[in-house]
């Protein structure tokens, strides 16, 4: 997949950063950000044709990076598609996906 995955945080400012997969599975996915997003916080992750809106559980700085991970909501896509999809974006090398818009 060529396109980036793009997190919309949704905190009122609706600040919009491309991020990489780290994992995923059908239910929650990790993100690598190059901004921190406080546990909580309601977000908006698009790909693939898929829109999900996720929860924040956690947020941790490493390297420059951080890693927030999601509990997934709601999906705009049916639930058996967004499983291949999100099997799909965690498999692509990291160099394939930008990091910050």
């Amino acid at each position: 997949m060529d396109q980036p995955v793009v997190v919309t945080v949704l905190d009122g400012r609706e600040i919009r950063r491309r991020s990489q997969v780290t994992n995923a599975s059908a239910w929650r996915v990790g993100l690598e950000m190059r901004c921190a997003v406080a546990p909580g916080i309601l977000v908006r992750v698009e790909f693939a044709g898929a829109v999900v809106l996720g929860e924040v559980m956690h947020c941790r700085e490493a390297a420059g990076s951080y890693y927030v991970g999601v509990k997934l909501d709601q999906a705009l896509k049916p639930l058996a598609n967004l499983a291949g999809a999100l099997d799909d974006l965690a498999r692509q090398p990291a160099d394939s996906i930008a990091h910050s818009l």
